[in-house]
This record gives C-alpha cells, sequence and structure tokens, in this order.
C-alpha cells in the first residue's frame, strides 16, 4: 500500500497540535533526513529508522517520554519548524558556527566523510577540494558538509544544487555532471539503492570528516535534557553499541 503523503502545511499543522500541549518535555518531536543510512532513514515498512533513532528511542524509553518521528518532512522545512521552535530536534546535522548561533547541538555520536563519487569511465585526479575547479559537480539542496566547503563551493565550483537527493545519481550517470558531493553514508545508501556500484566509485581521500550531532531548538522544552542525552551518547561508545548500530543501519548493494 502506497505511503499516504502530507502537504508540509498539513504536517505542520499536526505536530503544533502534538507538541503545544505543554511547557514540560512530556514528548520529542523529531524531524531529520528521510534518506541518510546509517543515521536517519525511513525503512521499508515507513517506519524511522536509524543511529539517530535508536538513541532517542532508548533515552525516551528510559526516561518515560513519548517520541514522534517526522521524516516525512522535506529537510528545509524542517530546520524552519525547528527554529520556531515547531519541533524539538534534528535528527542528525553536522556543525557550522551558523547553525551554533541559532540552535543547540549535542556531542557527536557519529562522523561522516565528506566524498567525491564519479563514474568510473569518467574518473578525474582529486587530491583536494581545489581539483574540483574546473569540473562540473551536484550535491542536495539545503544541507551543509561544513563552513570551509559549502563557502568553497559557493565561490569557486560550477555546482548544481539538486532538490531530490535521492535521485542525485541520475544527473552523474547521464553525464551532465562530472562529480557528485555526498556523504560516504548517504552516496553508499544511493548507491546502494540504485544498484549502480560497479559504476560509481568514492574518490579517496574525503574531503573532509565531519561529526554528525543532534540539533535542537533553543525554544524547546526538551533542550534541558541535552547533557542527559549526552551522558547516553558517551555510555553507547564506550559499550561499543554505537559502532553496532552504525553497521545494522549500513545499506545492502541491490545489484546481486
Amino acid at each position: 500500500m502506497p505511503m499516504l503523503v502530507l502537504p508540509c502545511i498539513v504536517l505542520s499543522a499536526i505536530i503544533n497540535h502534538a507538541h503545544a500541549a505543554s511547557d514540560a518535555c512530556e514528548q520529542i518531536v523529531v524531524g531529520g533526513a528521510a534518506g541518510w543510512e546509517p543515521i536517519s532513514y525511513l525503512g521499508s515498512n515507513g517506519h524511522a529508522q536509524g543511529i539517530s533513532i535508536d538513541i532517542l528511542r532508548r533515552y525516551t524509553q528510559e526516561n518515560n517520554i513519548s517520541l514522534k518521528v517526522h521524516l516525512e518532512v522535506p529537510w528545509n522545512r524542517s530546520i524552519q519548524m525547528l527554529e520556531a521552535g515547531e519541533i524539538d530536534v534534528m535528527a542528525g546535522a553536522y556543525y557550522t558556527a551558523e547553525r551554533a548561533m541559532t540552535f543547540i547541538y549535542s556531542l557527536p555520536y557519529a562522523s561522516d566523510d565528506v566524498m567525491v563519487f564519479q563514474h568510473v569511465d569518467r574518473q578525474f585526479s582529486v587530491h583536494s577540494i581545489d581539483s574540483l575547479i574546473g569540473h562540473s559537480g551536484a550535491r542536495p539542496q539545503g544541507g551543509s558538509y561544513g563552513d570551509f566547503i559549502d563557502r568553497f563551493a559557493t565561490d569557486r565550483l560550477d555546482m548544481i544544487y539538486s532538490p531530490t537527493g535521492n535521485r542525485i545519481f541520475d544527473i552523474l550517470m547521464n553525464g551532465r555532471v562530472d562529480y557528485v558531493l555526498l556523504g560516504r553514508y548517504d552516496g553508499m545508501a544511493n548507491v546502494a539503492i540504485d544498484g549502480i556500484d560497479q559504476q560509481v566509485i568514492a574518490i579517496e581521500p574525503p574531503l573532509a570528516v565531519n561529526e554528525v550531532q543532534f540539533m535542537f531548538s533553543r525554544s524547546s522544552p526538551c533542550v534541558r535534557h541535552v547533557a542527559r542525552i549526552n551522558s547516553l551518547i558517551t555510555e553507547l561508545n564506550d559499550s561499543g553499541q554505537l559502532s553496532e548500530w552504525v553497521a545494522f543501519h549500513l545499506p545492502k548493494s541491490n545489484s546481486n
């Protein structure tokens, strides 16, 4: 049965109604990327999954708080709702100085490499981000790869900002661009889902390594839980549970 997709204005009204009941943190409302394995994604059953969801689910269960996850809301709209306090937290984001002025970050619970993906038949050497000058590239619209890469891409690179991140490799496959700039996990997921792992490769080494963190609204009544969520992240990391969850949520290729 196809999943019902509601307009963003309707989704916003539903979330606001559920979220406005109390100034106490009785419920954590979550937004985030819907296809960022292993961080946050919608499984084949339409349910939210990923290491970020595992952490929040563990925390809310241990503290008698309900959890509502709305990965179906587009990323840019979720950021707006986070700033307005309509949702409490983004289930995974890179750090930027601009975001840190508006939101509260947790400790990192994962890291993701920023990679250049190329077609095997149209490879060129990449030693640093300067190697991308003179080549056409694509990256998802609305996301960040850190302050330096974001500024460099805006100022120096020929870049298409794709609104359809889950189909971004289409324009690499058809030759419209020379490379795609994605996080390693995000790229691996798309390559696996598209079944193109024999045609698209990630060029080593990564351009950068970005930590993945929760990003909380300063207006959220749940922001006072960040310190305890940080303690849980540390506990899960020390026990090896975070690594196990990452391995579980990494995508498997569909090309076989």
